[in-house]
């Protein structure tokens, strides 16, 4: 009897330790804590934080002040998180990351962001050859469907091409070397084709543009990291003759 008794009572703490285990597993959380950095300085960043997370369906809005705070909120599943980060003198940056709940309590992430350029009406030092990157013309996501913020830039060209009658360029499209490289070689091609065809409709004659895109072939970063291959998702002017 007492045997049986001792079995029973294994059984029951196995049982319990099982469940608690399981439990675990389901309570498991992970410790978002999200900061700003200068791209080229690594210098921390003040930063105002949108961060949505696409399965839970949740959003957070939060800051990091100037110093290196951060700011942190709890996930409680392995999510796909959408990360909007936004600082004064700089360009928004955008990023999408999976983030696991099952491997680590905390994950900590440095989103880093580009300095805007000196808001001015025209481009400057101008020679042959030089590439000029537009970071301000956005497209939709994997298309050819240029946004309306990319205007005011665009328009900065346009205005740098009127001050300048003898400047001809070449629009080029560039691309990471994630996914299909036809589909890339495409898609930076229509690119490019979408801001010449702005630029005439503006008044910019077609014989000064050319649009080549030249899809991964050209990387201005090795693409090993999220951050070299948003370097590398690009659309630049080059300048051919002036």
């Amino acid at each position: 009897m007492r045997v049986v008794l001792t079995l029973f009572f294994s059984l029951l703490l196995l049982s319990n330790a099982g469940a608690q285990q399981s439990d675990a597993v389901k309570t498991q959380k992970t410790l978002f804590t999200i900061s700003a950095a200068d791209d080229k300085t690594s210098a921390a960043l003040p930063a105002t934080y949108t961060i949505r997370a696409l399965q839970a369906n949740k959003r957070w809005e939060g800051k990091s002040e100037q110093g290196g705070n951060s700011f942190s909120f709890m996930l409680t599943r392995t999510d796909t998180l959408n990360v909007i980060a936004r600082s004064p003198g700089y360009y928004e940056a955008e990023e999408l990351m999976v983030v696991s709940c099952d491997t680590c309590a905390n994950y900590d992430y440095i989103i880093r962001l580009e300095k805007e350029e000196p808001k001015d009406s025209v481009f400057r030092n101008l020679q042959v050859n030089q590439a000029f990157r537009l970071d301000n013309v956005y497209f939709d996501q994997s298309s050819y469907v240029l946004r309306p913020e990319s205007y005011p830039q665009l328009d900065k060209l346009v205005k740098t091409l009127v001050n300048t009658p003898k400047l001809v360029i070449e629009i080029a499209g560039h691309t990471d070397n994630v996914g299909d490289r036809r589909l890339n070689q495409a898609l930076s091609e229509n690119r490019a084709k979408v801001i010449t065809s702005y630029l005439v409709r503006n008044g910019i004659p077609e014989k000064r543009l050319h649009h080549t895109g030249y899809g991964d072939s050209r990387p201005a970063a090795p693409n090993d990291t999220e951050m070299n291959k948003r370097k590398n998702r690009r659309v630049e002017f080059v300048v051919v003759a002036m």
